[in-house]
């Protein structure tokens, strides 16, 4: 039976759930040791990718891309946080912040597969098309 990387990941859950750090470190070693000796260390970055996954979906931790053009205050970064808290029922948000250039004003944020674009750009191509219909 073939056993994919997302099977691997969870396993791998399940294994180093509720472990302490020292134990999740051995666990983890024998983990790869299990798979090199398998010859299946190059799934190891998809099993890694889906491990996070699972580690978020289980934990309530959501992942943002945020884009500005210019640099934000740390208070609206907790705001942004907080808000996306509430619209996804998190309990922690990973933010990842990139300043982009091309970006003429206003933000851009991407969360799985759901992007909230309040950009400029974003609002004149709304408009574009709202008066095109």
């Amino acid at each position: 039976m073939k056993v994919d990387s997302k099977q691997y990941a969870q396993a791998l859950y399940e294994l180093t759930k509720d472990k302490s750090e020292k134990e999740i470190s051995i666990v983890i070693e024998k983990y790869v040791d299990n798979l090199q000796k398998q010859g299946l260390l190059n799934k190891a970055e998809n099993i890694i990718k889906k491990f996070t996954e699972i580690y978020n979906q289980k934990n309530k931790v959501v992942s943002a891309k945020i884009f500005t053009s210019r640099e934000i205050e740390d208070k609206n970064v907790e705001e942004i946080a907080e808000m996306i808290k509430k619209k996804y029922q998190a309990e922690e948000v990973e933010l990842e912040m990139t300043v982009d250039k091309a970006l003429k004003g206003g933000i851009k944020i991407i969360v799985g597969e759901d992007i909230i674009d309040n950009s400029i750009a974003g609002k004149l191509v709304r408009l574009r098309k709202a008066l095109s219909s």
